[in-house]
């Protein structure tokens, strides 16, 4: 009786790890959305500021057992003023994501219809970005912009030497505006700033930012943030920094 019983029951085990085995994989699943608290809307920009807007790629929430992996992925942008950075591969597998933002910097006054795409193997989706360029920001708000130099790149720089670049910060908005600096944090890397709490219309102040490396090598500290109310939920307002011990 025994091996009667194992007689039958261990073919349809195998039968059934068979079938299993042959789930076959389903179409990428890409879901691309607005991770920014704005969503897909630049709202009032005044001129010569800059504000972001960051997205979320996916391939898949559908909780399936197998996806076919997201590729041949094409980020594109179109819209006046707009420009964007990406961290996409060209793949990516079942469960996998990667983020994009997008920058608004309006030259000229007016309303913004723009559209991020995103193409694959999947076919294209795309969200579309809205926002008014103003010349005055109503009601009446403090606006803060880097003048002068604004290339974060240290070059190259010996060990034991030091490299300090001087960026001023000046409020551009109609009201006084409360700012917050956050400087880079990373080895090698220091900041020294001259802001009050508050910059009053028109007022400049000075951060500035020295690189001393100890070890050869490229370096990338945590970015240059001026945040204030006007850019509270686009990024504040940052820049990028770099650069190399030799």
């Amino acid at each position: 009786m025994a091996s009667r019983l194992f007689a039958f029951i261990v073919p349809a085990l195998l039968a059934t790890f068979a079938a299993c085995g042959s789930i076959e994989e389903s179409e990428p699943k890409p879901q691309l959305a607005a991770v920014s608290t704005p969503g897909t809307a630049f709202g009032n920009t005044l001129l010569a500021t800059r504000k972001r807007l960051d997205f979320r790629l996916r391939n898949s929430d559908a909780g399936l057992p197998k996806v076919k992996p997201l590729e041949n992925i094409v980020p594109t942008i179109s819209g006046a003023d707009l420009s964007f950075s990406h961290g996409c591969p060209a793949q990516l597998k079942e469960g996998e994501e990667c983020f994009l933002s997008v920058y608004y910097q309006p030259t000229a006054t007016g309303t913004l219809t723009g559209e991020l795409r995103v193409t694959s193997n999947a076919g294209a989706l795309a969200l579309p970005l809205s926002g008014t360029a103003v010349a005055a920001l109503a009601p009446a708000a403090g606006a803060v912009v880097f003048t002068g130099g604004v290339d974060g790149n240290f070059g190259t720089v010996a060990r034991g030497a030091t490299k300090t670049l001087t960026y001023v910060v000046q409020n551009i908005g109609n009201a006084a505006d409360a700012i917050t600096v956050t400087g880079p944090t990373g080895s090698g890397w220091s900041f020294s700033e001259d802001c009050p709490e508050t910059l009053a219309v028109g007022s400049s102040c000075n951060v500035s930012i020295s690189f001393a490396p100890s070890v050869s090598g490229n370096s990338v500290p945590t970015p240059l943030v001026i945040s204030d109310a006007y850019n509270g939920s686009y990024g504040g307002l940052s820049l990028a920094l770099t650069g190399s011990g030799s």
